[in-house]
């Protein structure tokens, strides 16, 4: 079976709704997402898509990064989720947690540790406080 994409939308009304007062447009979700979470349904996630789920829930929602990050991570460990860097994604949402650092410098060092790499361009003290060195732009 060949999964499906699946929107940032979707995944926001699963985590912000409360199965009691949802509206009926939304009511699926729930049980979609049980489907999803024993891999009876395939869906396919982007890191975009991610990303775009954590800016909404902790901007628009206002929900604490950490939790954010615990609710994220739990999500894209459901079976049916198949997201290629997933173990990136779960090492970015731990070191979000433990650094208190942004989402695009976490998923940088995760992405450099997973591959190995030492240094990056950049001026971002924070990087290099995570251990990546700052090389110089010339």
């Amino acid at each position: 079976m060949v999964a499906s994409f699946i929107d940032t939308n979707v995944i926001i009304r699963y985590l912000v709704e409360i199965p009691d007062s949802i509206s009926k447009k939304f009511k699926g979700v729930f049980p979609f997402f049980n489907r999803v979470e024993t891999g009876e349904v395939k869906v396919e996630l982007t890191e975009l898509v991610l990303f775009e789920s954590f800016f909404v829930l902790t901007r628009v929602y206002e929900i604490p990064v950490a939790e954010a990050s615990e609710t994220l991570s739990k999500l894209i460990q459901f079976r049916g989720i198949n997201l290629p860097s997933k173990i990136t994604m779960l090492s970015c949402f731990q070191i979000i947690q433990d650094k208190r650092i942004d989402l695009v410098d976490a998923y940088l060092i995760a992405s450099s540790r997973e591959k190995g790499i030492k240094g990056i361009y950049s001026f971002d003290k924070d990087l290099e406080k995570s251990g990546l060195k700052l090389l110089e732009i010339k």
